[in-house]
């Protein structure tokens, strides 16, 4: 099976992610979670991949400009665009349709339909492809029966494999119970964690590391995430700690 194209992770991986893959992305809120998807989305839209991102706490728009920020030019079209947003959000807040979105959700607790929406527009994207589900933390605030993620999860994770996409899960590990993030985890191929630490000169420093890797040579020390000319890149490697 070929490998998807993500760049940020070449210090880590040695062969890269195996398309079909999936993982779930874990950490405190305030993390990096989103920051290190939205590079994800990037380097496959660099790389003449697409991308499908699906959130639940901002609009597309609102992501854009929050990349932007951060230094990942995320592409600005609102057509033809190489990432493609599905919108769980803006429903929230009785907002019309975002000019970046590709599909709106008004109902995330129906857990069946967020599936078949997320699988109908994956099926239109290159193999290699990233998929970005950010989160299913959120996603579970409109459907709370751990059972029903469980099943969403397992499901979705089945069919993106099936479709040969590369599949990338955010948990808010506070939003859960070690438990259902441990069984979550056991549905994946793999994890990666991220956390966030105070620097000696008091700035807030975050980290990523990846935790397990089912079938691929992996390096598992934290490495800082930095924010630079390029985007989000990974910097050291330091013990756990």
């Amino acid at each position: 099976m070929t490998e998807g194209v993500i760049v940020i992770l070449d210090s880590i991986l040695q062969g890269g992610l195996p398309n079909g893959t999936s993982i779930a992305l874990v950490g405190p809120p305030g993390s990096g979670k989103t920051c290190f998807s939205l590079q994800l989305a990037l380097d496959s839209a660099n790389h003449g991949l697409d991308a499908l991102y699906l959130s639940t706490e901002n609009t597309p728009s609102n992501l854009i400009e929050q990349a932007h920020g951060f230094g990942i030019p995320l592409p600005k079209q609102s057509k033809n665009n190489p990432i493609q947003y599905i919108d769980a959000y803006s429903w929230r807040i009785g907002m019309q349709k975002d000019p970046f979105t590709l599909s709106r959700i008004s109902n995330p607790g129906n857990l069946n339909e967020v599936n078949l929406i997320i699988t109908d527009q994956a099926k239109l994207l290159k193999p290699g492809s990233i998929i970005v589900i950010d989160s299913v933390s959120g996603l579970s605030l409109s459907a709370p029966d751990e059972q029903r993620i469980r099943t969403f999860v397992h499901n979705l994770a089945q069919r993106i494999a099936n479709l040969e996409k590369i599949l990338i899960l955010i948990l808010e590990d506070q939003a859960h119970d070690v438990k259902l993030i441990t069984n979550l985890r056991s549905l994946v191929q793999g994890s990666i964690h991220t956390k966030a630490d105070e620097g000696s000169d008091g700035s807030l420093q975050r980290f990523l590391r990846m935790h397990s890797l089912i079938g691929v040579e992996h390096d598992t020390k934290w490495h800082q995430m930095i924010v630079g000319e390029e985007g989000l890149t990974l910097r050291g490697g330091a013990t756990d700690g």
